[in-house]
């Protein structure tokens, strides 16, 4: 479980209209054949009608009629916003009414080991709704070729960390990380894993070459044989991944940034004329 940020006020047990500027949503492309998983955005989004509504759309198309019928449900007021710019492209919803906004944390919660690198490869993937979407039949594959590749989930070699500081030291202690995703856009958990100073190898979708450079910053390729034989060879060279992983490490404490998202945002309340005040 991740702690609370100082910020974080709590929940609120009824909505007043007045006492907000801004109201934020949450949809993902299933929301519209899971009815609970749906509920809570019809419930608010019908609720509120006095203050502008965005909304963060946290997956991709799974078709043209999935996209088709959860654009109907996004209707025709909400602004969208989603976490890479292929998403967007893919939703279409046009320049008007959507933008991408590419996540960011506060990088100094991610440490880095200097002298302990115990896991060889590990993956975090949950692929409880869609495989596809996730890549688990690639996952499962690779596990099958690479035996020490760790993997970390309800289905894998061990179920997903409860405690947020044993989640942190297991990424830091971990040489190489393994994102097998398809269509998820900018995976957290593969930034997490670079923020912690593992090597990442991973398929090449959602925005990946715009932040990873190959062979500098990690490793990139839609391509079974190719993420293979990186796998391997890195295993036979650690220094190469750790070196690798040191570079991705700084390079993404300079782009995933708290300050940058924040940025991000406040121009979109700007554009949007809210909390002006």
């Amino acid at each position: 479980m991740r702690p609370k940020t100082l910020n974080f006020k709590g929940f609120v047990k009824a909505y007043e209209p007045g006492e907000y500027d801004l109201v934020l949503l949450h949809l993902d492309q299933w929301c519209d054949r899971y009815a609970l998983r749906g509920y809570p955005y019809r419930t608010v989004n019908g609720l509120v009608r006095d203050i502008p509504k965005v909304l963060i759309m946290h997956g991709t198309p799974d078709g043209e009629e999935n996209r088709q019928r959860i654009l109907k449900m996004i209707g025709d007021d909400n602004y969208v916003v989603y976490n890479s710019r292929q998403a967007c492209r893919e939703w279409d919803l046009g320049p008007e009414r959507s933008r991408a906004i590419i996540h960011g944390y506060n990088v100094d919660e991610f440490h880095s080991e200097k002298t302990r690198r115990t896991q060889a490869i590990t993956v975090c993937s949950g692929g409880d709704i869609s495989r596809e979407y996730h890549g688990i039949p690639l996952l499962e594959r690779m596990k099958r070729d690479v035996p020490a590749l760790t993997w970390i989930g309800e289905r894998g070699d061990i179920p997903f960390f409860n405690n947020y500081e044993r989640y942190r030291n297991y990424l830091a202690s971990a040489l190489i990380y393994f994102h097998p995703g398809q269509r998820s856009p900018m995976s957290g958990a593969r930034t997490e894993a670079m923020l912690s100073g593992c090597c990442i190898v991973s398929t090449n979708n959602q925005d990946a070459e715009d932040y990873i450079e190959h062979g500098v910053t990690g490793f990139l390729s839609n391509d079974y044989v190719e993420l293979r034989d990186t796998l391997q060879a890195l295993l036979a060279e650690p220094r190469r991944a750790y070196e690798v992983g040191k570079r991705g490490r700084e390079a993404a404490r300079e782009t995933f940034t708290l300050n940058h998202l924040r940025q991000q945002w406040l121009s979109l309340f700007n554009d949007l004329e809210v909390l002006q005040g």
